[in-house]
């Protein structure tokens, strides 16, 4: 996240159509895109002039989270909390302890990747009375071509399991249909209908549906008007798509 990225102007837009809580925490299912959505609600919020602090709080895989790339999120309005040092790769779980710092502090923004499935929504457990007195948003991004979240039940098993372990309730929910870079805009745009759908029965509002950049054109071009769709500009490569991505 190099410092001046041009963040696209209909993610700012759908930031001003919802009033945000204090914390926004950030979980769903390995693979479902939850830390890119993370990052990317980070960029655009601080760009939209708010303070914003962004905590790593990935007990499950530290390899494919926030404080990999920590030292390259550059930004104004925006700072990254990260496990110090050595401890970022270490096999113990570490939580950064000035997070609950950052519950009680009005003038940021906290936005908490947490890792994945339910076991990762355990480390919002220590913080559970802070953040409800906080006020907070819990976001669960579905992902509906990974396995354990192709289904209605299986994605209210998860979150169930998710709320059961934190103690939070899911308030949102995102829809973030890829099959990595062979994703259609046809494939997307039918899966974010699907996630709606699915958040319908659940009784829990989707805030919007996600698309890659390079796609993102012909899926709004598909979706029914009153799907928002924010605008995914990914920063997380894996080694083999290195030079094909933005970052």
């Amino acid at each position: 996240m190099k410092k001046n990225n041009r963040v696209p102007e209909n993610n700012l837009s759908l930031l001003k159509d919802k009033k945000w809580n204090h914390v926004i925490a950030v979980t769903g299912a390995l693979g479902s895109g939850k830390t890119e959505l993370t990052m990317s609600l980070a960029s655009a919020m601080a760009d939209s002039g708010v303070s914003v602090v962004l905590a790593d709080m990935d007990i499950i895989n530290p390899y494919f989270c926030l404080r990999a790339l920590a030292g390259d999120i550059i930004k104004e309005n925006l700072s990254v909390l990260a496990p110090p040092g050595d401890l970022k790769w270490g096999d113990m779980s570490y939580i950064n302890p000035l997070i609950r710092t950052k519950i009680h502090d009005p003038s940021n923004r906290l936005i908490i990747d947490i890792g994945g499935d339910s076991k990762g929504a355990l480390a919002l457990k220590q913080f559970e009375p802070e953040i409800l007195k906080a006020g907070y948003d819990l976001v669960f991004v579905v992902n509906p071509y990974r396995t354990h979240t192709k289904t209605f039940s299986e994605i209210a098993e998860m979150r169930d399991k998710l709320e059961a372990t934190c103690g939070l309730k899911v308030n949102s929910i995102a829809a973030n249909p890829h099959l990595m870079h062979i994703t259609s805009p046809k494939e997307c745009a039918e899966g974010i209908i699907l996630v709606n759908d699915f958040s319908k029965k659940m009784d829990v509002p989707m805030f919007f549906g996600i698309a890659e950049e390079s796609i993102s054109y012909d899926v709004k071009k598909i979706l029914p008007n009153n799907i928002p769709l924010w605008i995914l500009q990914r920063e997380i490569l894996l080694p083999w798509e290195r030079g094909k991505v933005r970052i």
